[in-house]
C-alpha cells in the first residue's frame, strides 16, 4: 500500500521524465518572420521563470565587429532599446488538455539577464506544471541571419 501511495504522488514519474527543466536554451532564427522554438518545459523548483532572447558574442561565427553593429541596430546595447516584437505562447497541460498562461506579441524593449540578452517576460509557473512555450518571429530581419541566438528559459 505504501508503494502504491509513492507512485500515485508522482514522484517515481517525476524520476523518469525526461522533460527539460530550466535553464533550458533553444536556437531561433530572427531573420524571418513565422520562425518558431519550442519545447515542453517541467518546472521542478518554486520559482519565477524568464524567458528571453539570448545572442552571446562568444557563440557567434561572425566578427566582433559585425556582431557589435549587429547588436547595436537591432538590440541596442549602447543606445536606448529599439522595440523588437516577438510572439510568445505558454501553454500548461491540464489533465483535461491545455489552459493559456499567455498568448501575445510583446513589443520588448528591456535587456535581459545580461548585456547578450533580451526580456520577452517572466512568469509565476506551477511547481510540478508542465508547460509548453513556443517563441515565434514576427518579422523579417534578413540582416539578423548571420547571428546565433537562442531562447533562454530560466529560473529568476
Amino acid at each position: 500500500m505504501a508503494l502504491m501511495s509513492f507512485l500515485h504522488a508522482g514522484w517515481l514519474g517525476d524520476l523518469f521524465d525526461s522533460t527539460p527543466t530550466p535553464r533550458y536554451t533553444m536556437p531561433i532564427d530572427l531573420s524571418k518572420a513565422g520562425n518558431i522554438a519550442e519545447t515542453d518545459i517541467r518546472i521542478d523548483k518554486k520559482y519565477s521563470v524568464y524567458v528571453e532572447l539570448y545572442y552571446d558574442h562568444r557563440k557567434q561565427k561572425i566578427s566582433l565587429d559585425r556582431y557589435g553593429e549587429i547588436t547595436d541596430k537591432y538590440f541596442g546595447r549602447h543606445e536606448p532599446l529599439p522595440i523588437f516584437p516577438i510572439k510568445l505562447t505558454v501553454l500548461k497541460y491540464e489533465k483535461t488538455g491545455t489552459s493559456i498562461v499567455a498568448d501575445k506579441i510583446y513589443y520588448t524593449r528591456s535587456l535581459g539577464r545580461s548585456y547578450s540578452s533580451k526580456s520577452i517576460d517572466n512568469f509565476k509557473l506551477q511547481k510540478g506544471g508542465k508547460y509548453h512555450i513556443k517563441v515565434e518571429t514576427v518579422e523579417d530581419y534578413p540582416e539578423l541571419a548571420d547571428l546565433n541566438v537562442e531562447v533562454a528559459i530560466g529560473y529568476i
